[in-house]
């Protein structure tokens, strides 16, 4: 999730600033945006930016370190002057259908896109293959609609992935099955059970509360605190119904099976 409120106080005027500042937090509507070439900026927060904001202090910065909280950005190209950057969190952009070519990011080792709600296309990701973490999400109440998960296959040093209230056109998390140096998995519940069941076999060294039958809830609903995995599956009660645990518990294992008896069989 993107950290809001770890920021410092974010500036109105930049005019009075002086030396080095590491780390600044601004608005769009900040004044003497020009200041920050100045101020050899390691870590800024932007906060509430159009398009021509966020080009115009995008022109004074290079920072390691950005993030950027609501936008109204429909093209992000200015991000790929950022040749010093590592790590980028970007939440709540209502205009980006697309990325930018993150190929120019060459440091770039973690990214964070949350609550794009336009964006559909992720094959600019393919060429960040540098990345090791990445977190991608839809908002509260409205999932994120993407194409494929494809791009994500390339991402072979990837560690820790998150993929939080997304809609995928095409239902798979196969892309997923490459990342084999993974070691942290978080999904949301929202994909078929063979989904979970394929990667838990393909990924026997990752951590993911997903990769078994169903998972104790913290906080129980009406008295049910089991969330069975899968999409459109039931909660359950621990206590009252064992019987449906074990038949889940049955059918998962077979899902594994037959997963791991076909890969076994193209060997």
């Amino acid at each position: 999730m993107f950290p809001i409120g770890d920021q410092p106080k974010i500036m109105k005027d930049l005019a009075s600033i002086a030396g080095d500042l590491e780390e600044v937090a601004i608005e769009g509507k900040t004044k003497n945006i020009e200041r920050l070439a100045s101020l050899q900026v390691k870590k800024l927060w932007v906060f509430t930016v159009n398009q021509k904001q966020f080009d115009h202090i995008l022109m004074y910065v290079c920072p390691d370190i950005l993030y950027v909280y609501e936008m109204r950005v429909e093209d992000l190209s200015s991000l790929q002057k950022l040749s010093n950057l590592q790590q980028l969190y970007m939440c709540w952009n209502t205009k980006a259908k697309t990325l930018w070519d993150i190929d120019y990011n060459k440091k770039l080792k973690s990214l964070l896109i949350d609550d794009f709600s336009k964006l559909e296309d992720l094959s600019a990701l393919s060429k960040c293959t540098q990345l090791n973490t990445f977190y991608m999400g839809g908002g509260i109440n409205t999932a994120m609609k993407v194409q494929t998960l494809k791009p994500l296959a390339e991402l072979q040093q990837l560690q820790k992935l998150t993929l939080m209230n997304l809609k995928v056109k095409d239902d798979s998390l196969e892309p997923v099955m490459q990342l084999k140096n993974l070691k942290e998995l978080s999904l949301s519940n929202q994909f078929k059970v063979e989904e979970y069941a394929k990667l838990s076999v393909a990924l026997p060294y990752t951590a993911c509360e997903f990769f078994k039958p169903y998972v104790y809830m913290n906080d129980a609903i009406d008295g049910k605190n089991i969330m069975v995995t899968g999409r459109r599956r039931p909660v359950l009660n621990s206590k009252t119904d064992t019987v449906k645990m074990q038949k889940y518990e049955e059918q998962f294992k077979k899902l594994q099976e037959e997963y791991k008896a076909l890969v076994e069989s193209t060997i």
